[in-house]
């Protein structure tokens, strides 16, 4: 028979949700940090990484990095390596190891500046090398090849002169010389994104890419060569933070305007997208699988609407009325509260970090999860072929959408899984041709894939499908 489980996990708030109308709430989440959290991204199994300036969390001493369960416990299977300053960027990547960026310059007690890598317990990868970076990382990119790219605020790796953007391989070494030097000027990165062709969208502070003006947001390729064709809309876009959408889309924060604005991958505007306008700066984007978008940041007002801290627009860019006000507020005189990154949770809830202490006028300490009721559907299903079958993802409601196109895993164990390649874009979801034959003996399948989180959209997480089961119990291979 072939099992399936098509549903994720579904928290009794999201059910209460459901029945009350797709109800919008805060729910019983509350790590309660002892400091600024500035970072997050998912786990494929739904836990959540979190980097900031902490100290303790959800009641027990972890410093600097931490992961939550589901419910915001904190998970002690991960370690309290020590992290000697602030962290700004975190990134996990498909075989559960942590990319952390920010501050420091010990991990662990070990030198490690400005970027390290943990295992997936949360103890220091001694295999990841020093990279050695003169300044601060705030986003963080992983290429399909394990390849890592980075922006901040450096300006040398070691000794070479590496202004704000850099590539590095999969073991920390500096890739100097198959991505080449983009020659920025004269401010640091803030937001890095990765295209399906492999080309590299940034953006920042800069005006100069070698010689050319090229203002606040410019594309690179895959090998690092600034791209003179992209149009020079950095003039009018202070890119705050950069999401590539499955069909190609790019959204981009605009950190001077106040709004979201919507590009096709050659980087002209995209037809009917109109961004509802804040009134402040936005920090961060969430894409949903509806086609929603979720923003974060430092606003009270959203399309003259009030909307604190965070707010959702619909697919066209107005304002979303169905998601509430989050009230997202300093204290009980001040209502003005700050998020400064936000992720999607793989069941359809919204976390937000930032500088708040009450949620909806509930107690809630620097971070906080929003519930909207309409949580993910999530479905892997297989249609068996002639020595082959048909694995597709589908993926609607709620949640996080995926910024690079998903893998298709196999495993005979259910636990270890080896990628059997990337799937491809279909209406609602995801599908690829694999060289399996339910007749024959039994295998796991897993779909898997990335997502954009955190603060500028600089930490990528994770998500996965339920995984798929076929045993060969009855000849034709189901139930």
């Amino acid at each position: 028979m072939i099992r399936c489980s098509l549903i994720l996990p579904i928290t009794l708030a999201a059910v209460l949700a459901a029945i009350a109308g797709h109800a919008q709430s805060i729910d019983a989440y509350n790590p309660n940090p002892s400091g600024p959290v500035n970072t997050m991204a998912p786990q494929a199994d739904g836990k959540l990484i979190i980097g900031g300036n902490f100290y303790a969390i959800a009641g027990g001493p972890q410093s600097r990095i931490a992961r939550l369960n589901v419910d915001g416990s904190l998970d002690t299977s991960f370690a309290n390596i020590g992290v000697n300053s602030n962290i700004t960027a975190v990134a996990v990547q498909p075989d559960g190891k942590v990319l952390i960026g920010g501050d420091f310059d010990q991990v662990g007690g070990q030198a490690r500046h400005h970027l390290a890598r943990l295992n997936a317990d949360g103890t220091l990868d001694s295999a990841f090398a020093d990279p050695g970076l003169d300044g601060g990382v705030v986003a963080i990119a992983v290429q399909r090849d394990g390849s890592v790219v980075v922006g901040g605020s450096f300006t040398k790796v070691g000794s070479v002169a590496k202004n704000y953007l850099a590539r590095l391989d999969a073991q920390g070494g500096f890739d100097q010389n198959s991505f080449a030097n983009p020659q920025l000027c004269c401010g640091p990165v803030r937001s890095v994104a990765l295209q399906a062709d492999g080309n590299v969208l940034v953006g920042g502070y800069f005006s100069q890419v070698g010689t050319a003006s090229q203002f606040y947001f410019a594309r690179f390729s895959a090998s690092g060569a600034f791209d003179a064709t992209f149009p020079n809309i950095g003039r009018d876009i202070q890119a705050g933070s950069i999401v590539v959408a499955p069909d190609g889309s790019v959204y981009v924060a605009d950190v001077g305007a106040e709004y979201v604005v919507k590009l096709t991958a050659g980087g002209t505007a995209a037809p009917g997208f109109t961004s509802a306008v804040a009134d402040s700066t936005i920090n961060a984007i969430a894409l949903q699988p509806n086609g929603k978008v979720v923003i974060s940041g430092i606003f009270q007002t959203v399309g003259g609407q009030a909307r604190h801290g965070m707010a959702r627009l619909n697919a066209d860019g107005s304002l979303d009325a169905t998601f509430a006000d989050p009230q997202l507020s300093l204290d009980s005189t001040h209502p003005n509260g700050y998020v400064y990154g936000v992720g999607a949770q793989s069941d359809g809830n919204i976390v937000a970090v930032g500088n708040f202490s009450l949620a909806s006028g509930q107690p809630r300490n620097l971070m906080a999860r929003i519930t909207t009721g309409d949580y993910v559907k999530n479905a892997l299903t297989v249609q068996p072929g002639s020595g082959n079958l048909i694995a597709t993802w589908t993926r609607a409601g709620d949640g996080p959408e995926l910024v690079q196109a998903p893998n298709l895993g196999h495993s005979t164990d259910g636990v270890n899984f080896t990628i059997v390649g990337p799937m491809t874009r279909i209406a609602n979801g995801w599908q690829v041709t694999a060289p399996y034959n339910v007749h024959g003996s039994l295998f796991y399948l897993r779909a898997s894939g990335t997502t954009s989180n955190g603060a500028g959209n600089g930490s990528p997480g994770q998500i996965a499908s339920d995984v798929f089961f076929s045993d060969t119990i009855f000849k034709s291979g189901f139930e």
